[in-house]
């Protein structure tokens, strides 16, 4: 075990590298043979790179490194890969078929892997970490067949990829499809993998809620992150599968699945690596109020911020640099007052526990440079420490004076 763990930050980073190095090959696939190159084209491989591949995989590092005994971060460094595998020849791929030229071995095997990596994907970023979390275990034995249906669904969703017909995304049919009966089972293992892939998806979910049902403690407060970020996640999916099928059967295109896709899927990863670190899960709340606050601040602050600084900015035009730079301190000095009055109305709103503390807190230091007797004031500041750190007891213990222990 102990050697073990001595390993794992190498196998992890070793992962991370590998999921990176793909993504750098698509890259810089693109910019040699995508033509023409605009920055639209790279801002989509970016998002996509930095969403799933990356994402995945930077999630995954730091879980594995900050917690080796729980295989959800293993599993989402193993996803992330797995989805960065096509990401070096997609390019390639592409510029091939637009320019009508015939595909080799290496190419027809990037096609294959780009129609058929999300299935295990999705198995090892998706299903198995809803069904694990959040200490790395199942919930009962029953839930095994799920965990079996799922990589099932994606082995046969892999194997589906010799099935005859057109690929995704590309106008182009299978290349390396098989004919015959052959043909026939790879169609129906497609099939059957995907209906194993959309029922483990959904009894995940189950488990979730089953889990938040009957947790307690911490473990709860693990799975108020999970139970956001997971049903986001499944239901963004499970769209996804809703369009594809519907395009595929009334034969229409559309790009509403990839922007599904990166609006849900982030979430859960996200929230399940809070859940699982337990970083600061009691916070959920204030995170929220912390949220409302900064929105409104921004929307208060700098938009009238930026209205009235060009004008202020074209009225001390004339008036050199120095009358600029004052013109722009004074707008910001403006708006100071304003800022202090909406933090307080949103504390006092949304996180009314911290304003009542910290208002308890200013009126004991107010009575404390007042007070000389000493009995008051001990029952004053156990009575402040009970309002504002709320403890099961609290015992106060002053040091003796010198003159009280000399012998009499």
């Amino acid at each position: 075990m102990y050697k073990q763990l001595r390993t794992a930050p190498i196998v992890a980073w070793g992962l991370w590298l590998a999921t990176f190095g793909c993504c750098a090959g698509g890259l810089a696939v693109t910019l040699g043979v995508t033509r023409p190159l605009t920055a639209g084209v790279l801002v989509q491989g970016a998002i996509e790179a930095l969403v799933f591949r990356l994402g995945f995989a930077t999630i995954g590092l730091v879980l594995t490194l900050r917690r080796p005994t729980n295989p959800i971060g293993w599993l989402y460094a193993a996803a992330g890969l797995v989805w960065s595998l096509e990401v070096p020849g997609a390019p390639w791929l592409e510029y091939l078929v637009r320019t009508h030229r015939p595909l080799p071995l290496a190419a027809q095997l990037v096609a294959v892997v780009e129609k058929v990596a999300w299935a295990p994907a999705v198995a090892l970023g998706v299903t198995l970490p809803l069904l694990l979390l959040p200490d790395g275990q199942l919930r009962s034995p029953r839930w095994r067949p799920v965990v079996v249906a799922s990589l099932s669904g994606a082995v046969l969703v892999v194997a589906g990829g010799l099935a005859p017909g057109p690929l995704t995304g590309l106008p182009i049919t299978n290349p390396l499809a098989l004919v015959g009966w052959a043909g026939t089972a790879a169609t129906v293992a497609d099939a059957v993998g995907g209906v194993l892939h959309v029922g483990s998806l959904v009894a995940a979910l189950v488990c979730v809620v089953l889990r938040f049902r009957s947790s307690r403690g911490i473990e709860r407060q693990q799975l108020r992150w999970v139970a956001a970020g997971g049903a986001a996640g499944v239901v963004g999916l499970l769209a996804v599968t809703a369009l594809l099928v519907a395009g595929a059967l009334f034969g229409f295109t559309s790009g509403a699945w990839l922007a599904v896709i990166l609006l849900t899927l982030p979430c859960m990863p996200g929230a399940i690596a809070v859940a699982v670190l337990r970083y600061r899960l009691w916070d959920l709340d204030r995170l929220v109020s912390r949220t409302v606050t900064y929105a409104l601040v921004t929307a208060l602050l700098v938009l009238p911020y930026l209205l009235i600084l060009p004008a202020a900015t074209r009225l001390a035009a004339g008036s050199g640099s120095l009358a600029v730079a004052a013109a722009t301190l004074a707008a910001a000095a403006m708006f100071q007052p304003l800022r202090r009055r909406v933090q307080d109305l949103v504390d006092r709103r949304f996180n009314r526990r911290r304003y009542d503390a910290a208002r308890t807190v200013e009126a004991f230091a107010a009575r404390l440079r007042e007070q000389v007797d000493l009995d008051a004031l001990e029952n004053q500041l156990l009575a402040v420490v009970d309002q504002t750190v709320a403890p099961t007891q609290a015992t106060l213990w002053l040091r003796p004076s010198a003159s009280s222990r000399l012998p009499p």
